[in-house]
């Protein structure tokens, strides 16, 4: 069946890519399910084809298709090689060629296999002008301490990231809890200021002095409610002293 189909060509279709390039994995290459998909398009055709029922322009472009790169690349931006664009660094250096290239970093293809996919997805007929070798080891081991020490920053920033958020929750929170304090104390102060206020009208509540008198049971009213003994401040000097020379 396709599923079967399908499924025995997805596993050695990933390994052949993988060993051109430790980095030829998603999303530098499609994910899995479009990987399938893609599979699944070109079974399709291949039945159609087998069948009969596509017309001869149809068929050969079918047939073409054979011979070309089954490309799952994410990124399809046009490559092109220094001795095309007359590049001063043409055969002076291990990578040939050039990308204009807008897609994310983490999507780009590998520097170094730029020019073998310009050449697998140009030509025409039979093999292309760059094959597939065996592992280089030594870049594919590079390649893979590299990916990890990427992963490895990735992880940090994301710890790092995270330890800010949960810094400026905290601070938040602790903005929060002062400001209650003051709106808390604000409103105590207030009800306090209301309490002496009252207090201090009470206070106002004194008996006054009768400077008349000439006994002590006449020096003040007894029978006002006073909270407060009778204060003199509001007596003159003379009034004080004929109470002082008074015989009570």
């Amino acid at each position: 069946t396709i599923n079967d189909t399908r499924g025995s060509l997805y596993v050695p279709l990933l390994h052949q890519w993988t060993k051109a390039n430790a980095l030829f994995k998603p999303p530098v290459i499609n994910q899995c399910r479009t990987i399938e998909l893609k599979l699944t398009k070109l079974w399709h055709k291949a039945v159609e084809t087998s069948l009969g029922k596509r017309n001869l322009a149809r068929k050969n472009e079918f047939l073409h298709t054979l011979d070309t790169l089954f490309d799952i690349l994410t990124c399809k931006c046009s490559i092109q090689l220094c001795s095309e664009s007359n590049c001063s660094h043409s055969g002076k250096r291990e990578n040939n060629s050039h990308i204009d290239c807008g897609c994310p970093r983490e999507k780009k293809i590998p520097v170094l296999e730029l020019e073998f996919i310009k050449a697998q997805r140009t030509k025409a007929e039979g093999q292309g002008s760059i094959q597939m070798g065996s592992i280089d080891y030594s870049e594919t081991k590079k390649q893979i301490a590299n990916a990890k020490k990427r992963e490895q920053i990735r992880e940090r920033e994301q710890k790092k990231k995270m330890k800010s958020e949960e810094a400026i929750q905290r601070e938040e929170e602790l903005c929060q809890d002062v400001y209650h304090f003051f709106d808390s104390s604000s409103d105590e102060q207030e009800a306090t200021s209301d309490d002496i206020g009252r207090l201090f009208v009470s206070f106002k509540k004194s008996s006054p002095i009768n400077v008349n008198a000439t006994k002590l049971s006449e020096l003040v009213d007894l029978s006002l409610e006073v909270l407060e003994p009778p204060l003199t401040t509001s007596l003159t000097s003379q009034e004080l002293r004929n109470i002082k020379e008074t015989p009570m």
